[in-house]
């Protein structure tokens, strides 16, 4: 498994409270693509840990 920082798991989650559109409908694969696109997540990050934070930015 890979290890993603706090900071960086901090990061993608403020980011992803802004954009309510990428949390809306899509899969947790289309997010994380979409993250790794903008440069924003690293593209080893796991669909566990992606699911985890979108959890919590969906608070």
């Amino acid at each position: 498994m890979s290890c993603l920082t706090r900071k960086l798991q901090q990061n993608i989650t403020q980011y992803l409270k802004k954009r309510h559109d990428l949390l809306a409908e899509k899969s947790i694969d289309n997010v994380r693509y979409e993250l790794v696109n903008v440069g924003i997540c690293p593209s080893h990050v796991t669909e566990d840990q992606m699911r985890d934070i979108l959890r919590v930015a969906q608070k």
